[in-house]
């Protein structure tokens, strides 16, 4: 006999800074969102909740092809309804390469708040991925910051790739270039190296005793020092 099961995921994109579930127009928090394609080519109506943040357990990383390129997708921990909340996200876009580069400092034994943002700064738009953890009393305080950049120094740092050469004779076909290398080293990055690390934790959290040194040393080890935790 075999079984088969359906999957229970609800998928949140992300639209105008926001994450949007899609529901049944007669939703009473439903609003209405037409769209259209990049090309042109397609069109429809959507109904969608919206929702200024998700909080909780990193469960899963995937990467997936589609016909839109390739997707990112981050699993949370299943709702109270028995539902798994997935973000889906073009691994092209602002939001997915900001938390891309967050990823990799996040304690991924704790819960995590994730919250798109949108908005209009001096050099134009600013998109990205507000990511962060708790403080000691429990409130989401603690920003996790980009893994591959060195703040102080304004430097690339952790194998990040700098652009070659004169970047002030950069035409935009150059920065295209450059921007799909960085897109390439992240995914596989992430690939090489979180998504173990996310399976890992997955199995250390749902571990009551310790089954080695190993692997209490990890969880110890996954602790945030409180002398780090800002305020």
């Amino acid at each position: 006999m075999r079984e088969e099961i359906r999957e229970n995921n609800q998928y949140y994109t992300i639209v105008g800074g926001s994450f949007r579930v899609q529901v049944d127009k007669d939703d009473p928090k439903a609003v209405r969102r037409d769209w259209t394609s990049a090309d042109g080519t397609k069109s429809g109506t959507k109904y969608e909740r919206i929702v200024n943040a998700l909080v909780g357990y990193i469960e899963d990383i995937q990467f997936r092809d589609s016909d839109y390129g390739l997707q990112l997708y981050i699993a949370l921990d299943k709702s109270a309804d028995g539902s798994m909340p997935v973000i889906a996200l073009s691994t092209a876009s602002r939001e997915a390469e900001d938390f891309l580069k967050k990823l990799p400092n996040i304690s991924l034994l704790k819960e995590v708040r994730l919250r798109p943002f949108n908005f209009e700064g001096d050099g134009g738009e600013v998109r990205g991925m507000e990511v962060t953890q708790e403080d000691k009393e429990g409130k989401f305080t603690v920003k996790i910051t980009n893994h591959f950049r060195d703040a102080a120094l304004k430097i690339n740092i952790n194998g990040y790739p700098d652009p070659t050469g004169e970047t002030g004779d950069y035409s935009k076909d150059d920065w295209k270039l450059y921007f799909l290398q960085v897109r390439k080293f992240l995914v596989n990055f992430t690939k090489e190296k979180m998504q173990a690390a996310v399976a890992q934790a997955v199995v250390d959290r749902g571990t009551a005793v310790p089954q080695s040194k190993e692997q209490e040393d990890r969880i110890t080890a996954d602790e945030p020092n409180p002398d780090d935790i800002p305020f």
